[in-house]
C-alpha cells in the first residue's frame, strides 16, 4: 500500500471529521450556547450577521436535519461505494455528533466509515 492511498483511505476521512468536530465545536461554543447571544437573536433572528449565522446553525440541528443529510449520504455512499458522498456523510455526521443530533449523526457516521475504510482496490473493481 503506497503512501497516497494509505492517506486516501484513512487519513481524509480522519481529517474531514477532525475538521467538521473542530469547526461544529466552535459554532455551538461561538454562537448557539452564549447566553447574550441568544437572547439578541431570539428578538431578531435575521437582525445582524451574527445572529443570522446562528439562526442558520440552529435551524441545521432541529428536528435533526443536519444528521438526516449526513444518514442519506451515508446510505448513497454504502449502496454506491462514492467516495466522496461517504467523506461528506463523514464530515456532516461528525458535526451532527457535536450539534445535538446524535440520534441520526451516530449510524451515518459508522456507515461513512466503513465505505472510507474500504481498500481502495477493492473500490477500484467496482
Amino acid at each position: 500500500m503506497t503512501h497516497s492511498s494509505r492517506w486516501r483511505q484513512f487519513g481524509a476521512p480522519v481529517a474531514t471529521a477532525a475538521l467538521a468536530v473542530a469547526v461544529a465545536q466552535g459554532l455551538r461554543h461561538g454562537l448557539v450556547e452564549p447566553a447574550a447571544l441568544t437572547a439578541r437573536c431570539d428578538a431578531a433572528p435575521l437582525g445582524d450577521a451574527a445572529c443570522a449565522l446562528r439562526t442558520f446553525v440552529v435551524q441545521s440541528f432541529v428536528q435533526q436535519r443536519l444528521a438526516l443529510a449526513a444518514l442519506v449520504l451515508a446510505l448513497l455512499a454504502t449502496f454506491t461505494r462514492w467516495r466522496w458522498a461517504a467523506l461528506l456523510a463523514l464530515g456532516l455526521g461528525a458535526a451532527g455528533l457535536v450539534l445535538y443530533s446524535s440520534g441520526l449523526a451516530a449510524p451515518a457516521v459508522l456507515l461513512a466509515a466503513l465505505v472510507c475504510a474500504r481498500p481502495a482496490s477493492a473500490q477500484a473493481a467496482r
